[in-house]
């Protein structure tokens, strides 16, 4: 009796956290960026919030672009990170579960690196392909965190050049003459004036065979002289959104 009273108890506080869609009266957005998704009339939000009793929440969303942005959880995209260029027909990204893999279990099996399940589902009419790890294997698959101040970029269709980088990272400085990054979570960091102050790249690289992680790298890149946003087109490219408390 006990403990269906708890039960029960738990459920309420969850709902009341939860519910109503999924807003604990106004949300404080310190992050918010868009891009358009390519051949649609549709937005992919990337945001981070956080409301009362310290609820924090951050991930995806897809809206339409005549509508205003707002949080609702039960609408957040069930991935940590894209893996391709978001397009009309299809968005792609990749999470990871326990897999018995989590807490004190965590050294007690062996890394798994393969896709141990694949979700599909619709949102907003667009199909959204997520590709789930064991918690362990991607924990331990290769991660860089890279930092560099470049000279000068060149944009492609699915990629970002930038040349003459110096590493401001490692203690040795490395340089750069050339770095090539692949487009889809790219996020630029604006001024007030709309100059770049800094270039978030995250990149995830599967495997063309097997769609196994090869490697996720996050890259910060300062520009060295006066770059406009406007330099850069929208395709997988996040922009910044003006934030405001969102109900």
């Amino acid at each position: 009796m006990k403990k269906r009273t708890l039960y029960v108890f738990n459920f309420i506080i969850m709902f009341s956290i939860y519910g109503c869609n999924s807003s604990l009266g106004k949300w404080n957005v310190d992050e918010l960026f868009a891009q358009q998704i390519e051949g649609s009339s549709k937005l992919l939000y990337k945001y981070n919030a956080w409301g009362g009793r310290d609820s924090n929440a951050n991930g995806f969303v897809i809206l339409d672009s005549t509508k205003e942005f707002k949080i609702d959880l039960s609408e957040e995209l069930p991935f940590y990170y894209l893996s391709d260029i978001p397009k009309n027909f299809k968005i792609s990204g990749i999470t990871h579960d326990c897999y018995n893999s989590c807490g004190e279990n965590y050294y007690k099996t062996n890394p798994i690196f393969k896709v141990m399940k694949t979700e599909n589902m619709i949102s907003n009419e667009i199909n959204i392909t997520t590709r789930i790890f064991q918690y362990r294997g991607y924990s331990e698959k290769d991660y860089s965190l890279e930092r560099y101040v470049f000279e000068k970029f060149k944009e492609t269709k699915d990629s970002l050049f930038f040349f003459n980088l110096n590493d401001v990272e490692s203690e040795n400085g490395i340089h750069l003459n050339e770095l090539k990054l692949r487009k889809g979570e790219v996020y630029l960091q604006e001024s007030d004036k709309r100059l770049i102050n800094k270039i978030i790249i995250n990149e995830v690289k599967l495997s063309s065979k097997n769609n196994n992680i090869e490697y996720i790298r996050t890259v910060h890149l300062t520009p060295k002289y006066q770059t406009k946003s406007s330099e850069f087109s929208k395709r997988g490219i996040f922009k910044p959104v003006k934030i405001k408390n969102i109900e």
